[in-house]
């Protein structure tokens, strides 16, 4: 098709036409699609930003090399197995949270002058619950992606990995980092649900038309920059808090890790790898809301509404 379909709600105009039950059915469907878009595109960028946050690695490309030459390619998909599982869930419980709380607001006239507020607030409560599935996944991802394979590899995979850490540390081993999860994600997607409504309202001249694909593509690889360049320091502190000891931890807490790594590493380094990111993040976030909106599309078609 050349057109993506209805968008998440950006107003009064825009309220959805359906009951709030069919609505958050349509949200949960679209975040799912979203979701495996994510994983498809982004994991092998993903591991780069990792290793070069929590192991040193000067540039992408010495990851690259050194996993290849080490690990081979398959390296790349290390640890995907459980954010496929979840990551799916994840973004349904995001967008889902995103535009129930959006709907709240302009049913009952909350900031109905101020679009950006409303989409600020809805983003960070969507954020917020998002990130309760979040930590596990990514603690488990991390923990598998820092490690380098050979008879010192602690974990042979994944779900291996989870039912070892809840096995000894149960339930708080598995949501290490949840404190600095939590930040990060109200905090990045408050920005980027604003960035991707604001663009897309900016540049269309019905607002109950969908954007075109081009827009649609457009407008998430720009929330997407946004998203990152807004909560990437937070980032790497989670990923080293995630990848730190459980039983032997070097930082206490978010705090902690912030003034330690600022105090033997300067700035800089709460950005290493921040260009990978970047290089992720576009064809990531522009995935994900195609993925949105076509399955919303879809959904519409299957529901006479399209």
């Amino acid at each position: 098709p050349t057109a993506a379909p209805p968008n998440l709600p950006t107003g009064p105009a825009a309220m959805p036409k359906y009951s709030s039950e069919v609505q958050l059915l349509k949200d949960v469907w679209g975040g799912a699609w979203a979701g495996v878009a994510c994983i498809g595109v982004g994991q092998p960028f993903d591991f780069v930003k990792t290793r070069m946050q929590s192991m040193g690695f000067k540039s992408s490309m010495d990851v690259i090399r050194h996993a290849i030459k080490t690990e081979g390619p398959f390296a790349f998909y290390k640890g995907s197995l459980v954010p496929l599982m979840l990551n799916s869930p994840a973004c349904s419980v995001l967008v889902s949270s995103y535009g129930a709380s959006k709907r709240i607001l302009v049913q009952n006239d909350v900031l109905n002058s101020s679009p950006l507020m409303q989409n600020l607030i809805a983003g960070a409560f969507g954020g917020s619950a998002m990130s309760l599935v979040a930590t596990p996944m990514e603690h488990i991802r991390i923990k598998m992606q820092t490690q380098v394979e050979g008879s010192a590899a602690a974990y042979s995979g994944s779900l291996d990995a989870t039912v070892k850490i809840f096995r000894t540390h149960g339930l708080s081993g598995i949501y290490k980092g949840a404190t600095v999860t939590l930040v990060r994600d109200a905090f990045g997607f408050a920005c980027y649900f604003a960035t991707y409504d604001g663009i897309k309202t900016r540049f269309l001249s019905d607002p109950n038309k969908p954007p075109s694909t081009v827009q649609t593509l457009s407008a998430g690889s720009l929330a997407g920059v946004a998203l990152w360049s807004a909560r990437y320091p937070l980032d790497t502190v989670k990923t080293r808090i995630q990848a730190d000891s459980i039983t032997n931890p070097k930082y206490r807490g978010m705090m902690d890790c912030f003034a330690k790594t600022i105090a033997t590493e300067g700035v800089g380094a709460l950005y290493a790898g921040f260009a990978a990111c970047i290089l992720r993040t576009v064809p990531v976030n522009a995935g994900f809301f195609w993925a949105y909106e076509t399955s919303s599309y879809l959904f519409d078609r299957m529901m006479g509404q399209a």
